[in-house]
């Protein structure tokens, strides 16, 4: 069952943050959202950790991961509070390989994505054995959201297909 919340509990023990595209070293509009949301959390919860999760697709000169630690990093989060999961390609290796990298599956997990994202996201992690998952809805107002949900509701399709949900 999905838990269905307005507000993520206090004091996570990880935060994964979902990657997006990076045009050179620079944030996305989307992956930003996602940054700053993290770092809002990561503020008020200064013993919760992070997983920055995406690899480095093409027109990216870095990984989304890296680009998403100098942000944190620049923006006063030590280093020390950030692991870079930088292999994975999509939503589902986003998940599977933070939740390597952590390696307790009792752990509690906030996933954080922009909020069309959320449920996918939730959803994948659980399915990948997450037993304490929470949903972090990062916004994102734009007229891209008439392309991202479709595509979005297909995605959720396709990965309920594939055995990923």
């Amino acid at each position: 069952m999905l838990r269905k919340i307005t507000k993520a509990p206090k004091d996570l023990d990880y935060l994964i943050v979902l990657g997006a595209h990076v045009r050179g070293e620079r944030l996305s509009k989307a992956l930003l959202e996602r940054t700053v949301k993290a770092l809002e959390y990561l503020r008020e919860n200064p013993g919760t950790r992070a997983v920055l999760s995406g690899g480095r697709g093409e027109g990216e000169d870095i990984s989304e991961a890296e680009a998403m630690r100098r942000f944190l990093v620049k923006e006063g989060v030590s280093p020390s509070r950030l692991l870079l999961e930088e292999r994975s390609t999509n939503t589902k290796e986003n998940l599977d390989y933070s939740l390597e990298i952590i390696g307790d599956m009792s752990c509690s997990v906030g996933v954080v994505t922009n909020h069309y994202h959320v449920f996918r996201g939730v959803a994948i992690g659980k399915k990948a054995g997450c037993r304490n998952i929470y949903g972090i809805a990062a916004p994102y107002c734009t007229h891209r959201l008439l392309w991202y949900i479709p595509r979005e509701i297909l995605a959720i399709i396709k990965d309920k297909l594939l055995g990923n949900l």
